[in-house]
């Protein structure tokens, strides 16, 4: 998973540990954020048009 994220431009931000207990084992769940200038810069014109505020997009 951390390389899809990685992929995506997510870098890891914390790792909350022994977060949940199922089938008699912890897990620990890791969080993962970007920030705007750093995602920018791979947005495709629609995800910079949406988070721009765009008030209405053609439907693909």
């Amino acid at each position: 998973m951390p390389k899809v994220m990685h992929a995506a431009g997510l870098r890891p931000e914390a790792t909350l540990r022994q977060l949940f207990h199922t089938q008699g084992c912890w897990h620990d769940v890791t969080t993962y954020a970007t920030v705007a200038p750093d995602w920018k810069r791979q947005a495709t014109d629609r995800e910079l048009a949406i988070l721009d505020g765009a008030p209405r997009l053609e439907r693909v």
